[in-house]
């Protein structure tokens, strides 16, 4: 019931909107996003359940983080409070009717988490050693059983979505669709001793716009790398270690053998009696006999090879490497020197004739040519454990110590750094890490003056930061950006006068002038690029999409071009796409199922969400420290 009444809604403008609006939760948060600690004020309730302060400040914090702050903050906390309680009256929906996850899902989820593998396996000892020091194995494991379970019905939904094959139709004749245009370009600069900008109208835009014109906040860090790979440096290795880690991994060190080889099939249905079976392996035989009295491989194969895709190549399969054929092949192949023919070789297809025709690696590579990445391998893993022991180290006594950074350097025999002035949009380096940024103009740095946290700057690379120097965000003078300010205004007045006569001559152009009249009076430049596609690159981008998105009952427009110029544009033909492309009707119908299964899942979390009992607290939402 649900999803028909979702359905019957989900058409037109409005359910694009809706799209907009209500984002699809959990792609957006991690797993602390459902970790409510009982002791938090709520901001809001969804039902019984609690969405804490600690919890909205996390998630605006990641937001933020994602964003670098293309957006403002008091919209971002509203996106981040409705994420969150469509979230939580999703989950509570699910959970009241009985969905679960199982407990194998979750070991799977954990077993395939790349954080956790070591050499492609799962490493018990890399998930005690990662997993996140505010998550019990419990609460972690029930978190991930919460994205799987949003995971689930988002995937449900959008399994039952439809899409028509005229709706992809008409998808296909739009995309593919040709134009013929023409057009003149008017252009902007030929108004330019027109136009007088005069002190009064700079004074005046400044007073308006003052906010085009600031200074971002900035700051100057202090900062302490720690990274396994520069511990890793500094490790002797002896050629005793090298040669034992050599003889230890020769697998790692070798080229994977691949085979070459033809082979004659004679099928068999899996379900066929003795009789028919008998009867084919003696046919098999036969040819076998004559291949070894010396009859030509390929032309046996040519001859009585069932097998539609090597037949005509001799039997010729090329090259595979193991785990690639089914095993009894397999191994047959593997048991054979270039030149030589098996005998009968079963298999769940029927019977093969396999001629091995060349092989390839296998070899492995001599010491000299790996010594340097064995170096490299054994300083790595033997600096694990002296890597976290530092870091360690180096959190606690940051921590203890928040009002300087030198007794942490001192002790971990580091060097104390400071970076160049950064603002919220990031530097160069490790300053263009969110985590380092997030932290930088945190209320611990920022506002406190403390050592930030450990922060993760990526694998096994981690820093701690203070503040030496903040600088608050200001405007910049009048006098300095007088000259911007002068240029942004006239290029308004000419472009402004561009587009006043590209609007007489669209009336011109609709009253029965013809786009050559109009360039011969207006001396223009009339261009005819004639039928063209939507990808036509040999047209400004402003003009080719201006052309595209004329009402078909629209013969002449015009646009303001990026450079400031304005186009007039003719559309005098439209011709559709044609339909009959399968490869890629199959892509666009995929891809269309794929945006329908989204906004039938955005209007569910918006139907789910207003049968929920939500109370918001608003007195906790304003305040300071939020």
């Amino acid at each position: 019931m649900l999803l028909h009444s979702i359905r019957e809604k989900a058409t037109g403008w409005f359910a694009w909107v809706i799209v907009i609006l209500i984002s699809i939760p959990f792609a957006l948060w991690g797993i602390n996003s459902y970790i409510t600690p009982d002791s938090n004020p709520a901001v809001a309730h969804v039902g019984d359940y609690k969405i804490t302060v600690s919890e909205f400040q996390n998630a605006v914090q990641n937001e933020s983080q994602k964003l670098q702050g293309q957006v403002d903050n008091v919209l971002i906390k509203q996106l981040v409070l409705e994420k969150l309680i469509n979230n939580r009256a999703l989950i509570n929906y699910l959970i009241a009717r009985g969905f679960t996850i199982s407990k194998a899902q979750i070991d799977a989820f954990i077993r395939n988490d790349p954080t956790f593998q070591l050499d492609g396996k799962f490493s018990i000892d890399r998930y005690n050693r990662y997993l996140p020091s505010a998550y019990s194995k419990s609460s972690y494991r029930s978190n991930i059983a919460t994205q799987l379970l949003l995971k689930q019905f988002s995937k449900g939904v959008s399994s039952s979505s439809i899409v028509s094959d005229q709706e992809v139709k008409r998808v296909i004749q739009l995309i593919k669709q040709k134009r013929d245009i023409s057009y003149a370009v008017i252009k902007a600069d030929t108004f330019k001793d027109k136009v007088q900008v005069s002190d009064e109208e700079i004074k005046d835009y400044y007073q308006n716009f003052k906010n085009k014109f600031q200074n971002p906040e900035q700051i100057k860090l202090a900062y302490l790398e720690l990274s396994r790979a520069d511990i890793a440096k500094n490790i002797q290795v002896t050629e005793e270690q090298i040669e034992k880690y050599y003889h230890d991994n020769l697998a790692k060190f070798s080229q994977p053998e691949r085979r070459k080889a033809s082979h004659i099939l004679f099928t068999l249905a899996t379900d066929a009696d003795d009789k028919t079976k008998a009867a084919v392996k003696k046919q098999a035989q036969t040819v076998l006999d004559k291949i070894n009295k010396g009859a030509n491989f390929a032309e046996m194969a040519k001859e009585y090879s069932k097998d539609p895709g090597s037949a005509d190549k001799g039997g010729d399969l090329g090259f595979f490497g193991a785990g690639e054929m089914v095993p009894a092949f397999e191994k047959a192949a593997f048991a054979l020197k270039p030149g030589e023919v098996s005998g009968l070789v079963e298999s769940p297809f029927g019977f093969h004739i396999i001629k091995l025709t060349e092989v390839q690696g296998g070899q492995s590579k001599p010491l000299e040519q790996v010594k340097d990445q064995i170096i490299a391998d054994i300083q790595y893993e033997k600096a694990e454990n002296d890597y976290f022991e530092k870091t360690e180290l180096m959190q606690t006594l940051a921590f203890e110590q928040p009002d300087s950074l030198e007794p942490v350097a001192t002790e971990l025999n580091l060097n104390l750094a400071e970076s160049d002035l950064i603002s919220q949009q990031g530097g160069k380096g490790i300053f263009a890490n969110p985590k380092l940024l997030s932290a930088a103009f945190s209320e611990t740095v920022l506002e406190e003056g403390n050592n930030s946290d450990l922060i993760e700057l990526g694998d096994d690379h981690v820093a701690v930061i203070r503040m030496i120097e903040h600088i608050p965000a200001n405007i910049k003078p009048l006098d300095e950006v007088k000259d911007v300010i002068k240029s942004r205004l006239q290029q308004q007045q000419i472009s402004s006068k561009a587009l006043e006569q590209a609007a007489q001559i669209l009336k011109e152009l609709n009253a029965g002038k013809t786009m050559k009249d109009i360039a011969q009076a207006n001396n223009l430049t009339l261009e005819t690029p004639g039928l063209v596609d939507r990808q036509a690159a040999n047209l400004p981008a402003d003009i080719l999409t201006k052309a595209f998105t004329m009402p078909r009952d629209v013969k002449y427009a015009k646009t303001k071009m990026i450079t400031g110029d304005v186009a007039i544009v003719a559309v005098d033909a439209i011709k559709d796409g044609d339909t009959n492309d399968k490869a890629l009707f199959t892509d666009i119908k995929n891809a269309l199922l794929q945006n329908k299964g989204n906004l039938e899942t955005a209007l569910a979390i918006l139907q789910i969400r207003s049968e929920s009992d939500i109370k918001i607290n608003t007195k906790s939402l304003t305040q300071d420290n939020l």
